[in-house]
């Protein structure tokens, strides 16, 4: 055979790249910049803008959201003062927005909280408007009538303030006040809102939050406020923005807004233009999206003169994404003159809120001519060049193409007809380099297809079983591994099919696709296989001319699904259905209606003697006595029965499908008697029976609703519990009625213990030597509406005889907030916290054995509190005081001179601190009997080395009184109030303390 002659490439192609390869280098230069480098360098343009705008953005948003709407201590002080007015006289509140001798009292009271708030906020203005009336009647009928208020403005805020309030000018305010509070009277001052006199509208930041507060009267106020685009106020040009939020009383009763302003001018000084480019002709737009649709903003604000330059002012632009560039926009869809930044979205409002829909955007505007001047110039040039090059180029790129092409083409077409399946043998094209190109092909490709078949091994080795396949339609081959197949447990099929057959087989297993995902095309597959059931997920990406899937074994990861959805759904202890499967199931029958529930009867059962139980033989005989009556429950009804565990010692037995009460009634006395005769082995060998008592409630005959008949039957219980125990009785509707709200307040309690519904303020106690705090009162406050006060919360508890509950939640809830502010850095470590135990209440050895495990770093630091109703259980008391002796903590009597603590507690505990009760402590400094009192108090409690704790101080003369009198620590809202984030004390007040020692 003849050997074809071999030349090499280098000779054939060597020469003419010497001569081309410098035009190559400037050619291929040319066209990468040309390609795309002028499109980067304008994106590159944008994004810094975007870039700017955006960190505006965020300055902006947290001006806006953590400092300019922060109202709480202000709405919280004239809630306070409302408050107190209508519970001293409802009738006087009714009037608070038609009788000036009522309302000047509240404004009056309100007008520190306001001056406050300009001063803390940094704002221009500040604003209290009440109204009891119907706004919406009053709109529609455009009855407007006017409003009683305060409108106070400080048009430099940056700036200190003056001591008198010189620097504040009252736009609305009545004439009384401007009096007392010596506030200059801007120019078009009014003594109220006089919508009624001036047929002006209601302005958007009374009406708005006001009749959202009216529509969603279970949403929080913070859900409620309400930012407003621009306005202006009648008779004052001065175009402002404000944020304002509803006045509501604890009962509900919403009787105005209290708001802050933002001018415009004062908004453009923050948001500087100056920044988006050099020339300083650019601008940033605040604008308002409502309803969330399009990019059609409303325009609130415009700093900067690009958009005045090339666009006439408008209150509305319609942003167009722009063609060209990512992230970046054109008024209205032209080019020719500004380019805008992305719209970036400020979050003002929590969704399902109602005003989420109102979205807020700051852009930024620059013209494309100076944006993009450079490139501009750049591109011009490179223009030049690149003709020149690919004129010169294109010659020899045809020359050396001619050369090489065939040679290559050949080797090409050999590679494409090649079987992938296959290891490659190729033909030899006589090039010397192209085939050692061609040998390294075959080398290759033989290499990939070991590998190929290693990787395939390995895959059979893993823990998890998978394979795959491509189609290609344009060649019309399949490339399948061979451990495809065998995911779907499928030996017998051979791996070399065409792609006819595969179809084939695939099809065979369409009827175990059990779920399905068609837009991600993914399918899962529930197949049997023997007495068990495997899955399979199939997983298929689409493209031009191919298709290519993965199948997975998740049989594992699906068992372990199921695992997880059983333990979330039943209860551990006794493997029946929990609360919140047992409420879904009841919701998927009721939802069938009555042609599925036909007469239905649901049972609560409350376990009776389980306390006694626990006291006496231990938890762990108690929860044996709580799966015993689980077990019985669940073999002595029906099958169909829905059984669960809801809480503690509280079950669920829901009866349905039955014809007749009479039926059911069958079941329940069956059940009841076999239960009867249920016990638990005790260790001393005696007989411990189940006892239980339990309510029923019928559908439909009293509710077909599945959450009320929980109620009923709740109540029901609740009757025969009164009575005495062991029995059961149904739901009686007159009785109901008559005791629904102590019913409703046990739910409330529940709700509360079981989801830890309580938070934990804290109130400075301050070192009166030092000026330094000294130590924190962790007091509870509730996140119910329904349970506002401590003292509900404990009457509650006392008489549901859940008090251990709240006491067990009193110490592990306030010392997690107490441990979280000390690892926050917030309180000084080393700083003592106070915490109050309810009296006759202390946790059991396995609480204690977990909060010393869970705090025990800082036991060192507790002070227990405790008051006179201590006294009558010496036991517990002792018990108290050691623990607290073996924690390194300490022991402070509370409120000593209430009448709740007297001289015998005193002589009882062995306590380091004394805390004077705030009644003593008020007027102090006017009374010389109360002086007196506190004088022998402090000698006595000195004597034996106690720390005497003055409680309530508010004003300078009473800390003044105490501290001569020798009080060792001080508390009140002098210093401080109570709060979630403990407050820095005041520099001034401090000051003024240690003055004292002098």
């Amino acid at each position: 055979m003849r050997q074809l002659r071999q030349n090499s490439i280098l000779k054939r192609i060597l020469v003419p790249l010497l001569l081309l390869v410098i035009l190559q280098v400037a050619v291929l230069a040319g066209l990468l910049f040309g390609g795309g480098v002028m499109n980067r360098l304008n994106q590159n343009s944008v994004d810094i803008i975007n870039e700017r705008v955006i960190n505006r953005k965020n300055y902006l948003e947290d001006e806006m959201v953590k400092r300019w709407s922060n109202l709480d201590s202000a709405l919280n002080g004239i809630n306070q003062s409302a408050e107190k007015l209508k519970t001293d006289d409802a009738k006087k509140f009714s009037r608070i927005d038609s009788d000036s001798s009522v309302y000047t009292g509240l404004l009056d009271e309100s007008m520190e909280e306001l001056i406050s708030l300009i001063r803390q906020n940094m704002v221009t203005g500040a604003f209290v408007v009440l109204n009891t009336k119907d706004l919406s009647k009053e709109e529609e009928n455009r009855g407007y009538q006017n409003k009683p208020g305060i409108y106070i403005r400080d048009y430099d805020p940056v700036a200190a303030p003056s001591e008198n309030n010189t620097d504040l000018l009252a736009e609305r305010m009545p004439s009384a006040l401007v009096k007392k509070w010596k506030i200059g009277m801007d120019t078009g001052w009014n003594s109220g809102f006089d919508f009624k006199d001036s047929s002006v509208d209601y302005y958007s930041f009374l009406y708005e939050p006001y009749m959202a507060a009216e529509k969603y009267p279970e949403l929080k106020t913070a859900d409620l406020a309400y930012w407003s685009k621009t306005y202006t106020l009648a008779n004052n040009p001065k175009e402002v923005i404000s944020y304002s939020v509803p006045l509501r009383l604890s009962d509900g009763t919403v009787y105005g807004v209290l708001g802050i302003e933002l001018s415009t001018d004062y908004l453009k000084k923050l948001i500087s233009f100056n920044e988006l480019s050099e020339n300083k002709n650019s601008a940033y737009i605040l604008g308002v999206q409502d309803g969330g649709k399009g990019n059609q903003l409303q325009n609130v604000m415009v700093s900067g003169p690009a958009y005045n330059m090339y666009m006439k002012q408008s209150k509305s632009i319609n942003l167009v994404a722009s063609k060209d560039y990512d992230n970046a926009f054109t008024i209205g869809g032209s080019d020719a003159d500004l380019l805008c930044s992305n719209v970036h979205y400020i979050n003002l409002y929590n969704t399902n809120t109602p005003f989420a829909d109102q979205k807020w955007a700051l852009i930024g505007v620059v013209p494309t001519d100076q944006l993009f001047s450079f490139s501009n110039k750049f591109n011009k040039t490179l223009v030049i060049v690149v003709t020149a090059l690919f004129i010169a180029s294109i010659i020899g790129v045809l020359v050396i193409s001619i050369l090489i092409t065939r040679p290559v083409i050949s080797l090409a077409s050999d590679v494409k007809n090649s079987n992938p399946s296959e290891p490659i043998a190729l033909r030899r094209t006589g090039v010397k380099e192209l085939d050692e190109l061609g040998g390294s092909f075959e080398k290759l490709s033989s290499d990939v297809f070991q590998a190929s078949r290693k990787f395939a091994q390995i895959l059979r080795m893993a823990s998890i079983k998978i394979g795959g396949f491509e189609i290609d339609w344009n060649e019309n081959q399949l490339f399948m591994t061979e451990d495809f197949f065998r995911v779907f447990r499928s030996e017998k099929i051979r791996k070399n099919m065409s792609i006819e057959e595969f179809t084939e087989n695939m099809e065979m297993f369409r009827r175990y696709v059990s779920r399905k995902n068609e837009q991600d095309h993914i399918y899962i597959f529930e197949i049997p296989d023997k007495e068990d059931l495997f899955w399979v997920r199939l997983s298929i990406r689409y493209e031009e001319d191919k298709i290519v899937g993965l199948a997975e074994d998740i049989t594992k990861e699906t068992l372990e699904l199921k695992k997880m959805e059983y333990e979330r759904d039943y209860d551990l202890l006794t493997n029946i259905l929990n609360r919140r499967a047992f409420n879904a199931r009841l919701e998927q029958l009721f939802q069938k209606g009555k042609d599925v529930l036909g007469t239905a009867a649901l049972m609560m059962i409350d376990l009776d003697n389980l306390k006694f139980l626990n006291d006496s033989y231990g938890h762990d005989f108690g929860d044996k006595y709580i799966q015993k009556t689980a077990a019985g429950l669940k073999k002595y009804t029906p099958k169909e029965s829905v059984v669960a565990r809801m809480s503690g010692d509280e079950f669920f037995v829901f009866f349905y499908g039955y014809d007749s009460k009479d039926a059911i009634r069958k079941k329940i006395n069956h059940c009841w008697s076999k239960m009867d005769e249920e016990y638990l082995e005790l260790p001393n060998k005696q007989k411990f029976r189940l006892r239980m008592s339990g309510g029923i409630a019928w559908y439909p005959d009293n509710t077909d609703d599945y959450t009320k008949l929980i109620k009923y039957a709740d109540f029901a219980m609740y009757k025969v519990k009164k009575r005495g125990k062991g029995r059961y009785g149904e739901f009686d509707r007159e009785s109901y009625f008559q005791d629904a709200y102590l019913l409703q307040n046990k739910e409330e309690l529940n709700h509360l213990i079981e989801e830890e519904l309580i938070e934990y303020y804290f109130q400075p106690i301050i070192d009166v030597k030092t000026g330094e705090t000294f130590a924190y009162e962790a007091l509870m406050r509730s996140r119910l509406d329904s349970i506002p006060t401590v003292y509900e919360i404990l009457s509650l508890a006392k008489q549901e005889s859940k008090l251990y509950e709240i006491e067990r939640l009193t110490w592990f809830k306030s010392m997690e907030s107490f441990v979280d502010l000390v690892q926050s850095k917030a309180v000084k470590r080393g700083t003592r916290v106070f915490i109050n135990s309810i009296p006759n209440q202390d946790l059991d050895e396995k609480d204690v054995e977990r909060f010393e495990l869970q705090y025990g770093e800082y036991l060192d630091l507790i002070v227990q509190e405790i008051t006179e109703e201590e006294r009558g259980n010496r036991m517990m008391q002792a018990k108290k005081e050691e623990r607290m002796h073996r924690w390194g903590g300490g022991i402070a009597i509370d409120d000593y001179g209430s009448g709740y603590n007297s001289e015998h507690l005193l002589l009882s505990v062995t306590a380091q601190y004394l805390k004077i009760d705030m009644k003593i402590i008020r007027d102090i400094h006017l009374d010389r009997n109360k002086q007196q009192i506190v004088k022998n108090i402090i000698y006595y409690a000195h004597e034996r080395d106690i720390r005497i704790i003055a409680e309530g101080v508010e004003a300078y003369e009473e800390m003044q009184t105490v501290v001569k009198l020798g009080a060792d620590y001080i508390q009140g809202y002098y210093f401080a109030k109570p709060s979630l984030l403990v407050q820095r004390i005041d520099e001034q007040k401090k000051k003024r303390l240690l003055d004292l020692q002098s």
